[in-house]
């Protein structure tokens, strides 16, 4: 008899803990199916909401007007203001070329002449060929004052001789051009040929340089060019390493027309007066200063650092204003400039004063709060 209760109390223990378990199932499900009905029934831009990222340091700069704009530098350098080839008008060999290269001439002074011997021998000729008809001509005159002949053939004597002394003119010009003689106050840059070579009609002999007057020669940038142009509005200068402590004033003299495609500058030319002291050559490089008059009106360019900018999808340019008053970050489109190893010029957007955000600039957004470094 016990034997039979102990197996009935077995079985109902066994019939319970399977009825728990099936329970404990069942609970299981509904908690899971009512989770998913609770997120699905979610706001999904309350999802994407981002947490809090509280308040962001940053380092802030000031705009402030870059001072070294009123007064910029560009390397220069020279060349002369008259540059000419030499050759001679006539053919013939090189029996004198004394001149060397880099050498100063003063005007008039022997460049180069030819052997003449064939040019003095036809003045010689054209001399009697001259003499020969004006005797003809006084003969035929003496004739026809007696009425001997006829006055066509004294006029055509008359005209023969004239064209004699026409030759004789020729012949005498072509024996001066066998000696070439400086044009101007000259710097010898070159020699083309060497002596007792045989040249012929406007072969190259030397180049001269006029060394009255120099040219100081730079490319200015687009934005420059009409304040060097305009004298009132700037001052140029030359300075040269080896003349220290001597500036020398410039005008402007002209422009290339078109500009740099690379570096969108224009090829400028100043004259500069040759000073007495000191030899200054075409080639050498010379700085040139220019200072902006108080009234130039020139463009004013703040520099920034380069991680001040930062480009948008559409390659448009920005920087992020800071407010002192809310601590807030807010964008604004600038207009940048040249790049130069201190920063990027800002041509435009910004004004003297304005607080910008100059680093981790990529990592705001419209509206953050901003704590400034130092």
């Amino acid at each position: 008899m016990s034997y039979v209760r102990r197996v009935f109390k077995e079985s109902s223990v066994a019939v319970t803990r399977a009825r728990e378990e099936k329970i404990n199932r069942k609970i299981k499900y509904w908690f899971r199916f009512s989770c998913v009905l609770f997120f699905a029934g979610c706001d999904a831009s309350e999802i994407a909401a981002p947490a809090d990222q509280g308040i962001r340091p940053a380092r802030i700069v000031e705009v402030s007007l870059d001072e070294s704009l009123k007064q910029m530098v560009f390397v220069g350098h020279i060349e002369a203001s008259n540059a000419i080839d030499m050759s001679f008008e006539v053919a013939g060999a090189l029996e004198s070329f004394p001149v060397r290269e880099g050498q100063t001439l003063k005007k008039g002074a022997l460049i180069a002449a030819l052997d003449p011997t064939d040019y003095e021998l036809a003045v010689r000729e054209a001399q009697l060929q001259l003499q020969l008809a004006q005797q003809d001509y006084q003969r035929k005159a003496d004739v026809l004052a007696r009425g001997g002949i006829a006055k066509s053939l004294v006029a055509d004597a008359k005209s023969f001789a004239l064209l004699q002394g026409v030759r004789l003119e020729q012949a005498q010009h072509r024996l001066r051009d066998t000696k070439m003689y400086a044009p101007f106050n000259a710097y010898v840059s070159r020699r083309y040929v060497d002596n007792y070579v045989k040249t012929q009609v406007g072969d190259r002999i030397v180049r001269l340089n006029d060394l009255d007057q120099l040219l100081v020669v730079a490319s200015i940038p687009e934005q420059t060019l009409a304040s060097v142009i305009d004298n009132s509005r700037a001052s140029v200068f030359a300075i040269f390493d080896f003349m220290p402590g001597q500036m020398f004033p410039l005008e402007y003299r002209e422009n290339r027309g078109d500009a740099n495609i690379v570096g969108q500058t224009y090829e400028v030319s100043f004259a500069m007066a040759r000073p007495d002291s000191r030899e200054i050559l075409p080639g050498m490089t010379a700085t040139l200063v220019v200072q902006f008059a108080e009234n130039s009106n020139i463009t004013p360019e703040y520099l920034l650092p380069i991680s001040a900018l930062v480009t948008d999808a559409e390659k448009k340019v920005y920087v992020w204003l800071f407010d002192q008053t809310s601590q807030r970050v807010h964008k604004r489109y600038v207009s940048v400039g040249s790049p130069t190893p201190s920063g990027v010029y800002v041509t435009q957007g910004l004004v003297e004063g304005d607080l910008i955000v100059s680093s981790g600039a990529n990592q705001l957004m419209e509206g953050m709060k901003i704590r400034p470094l130092d």
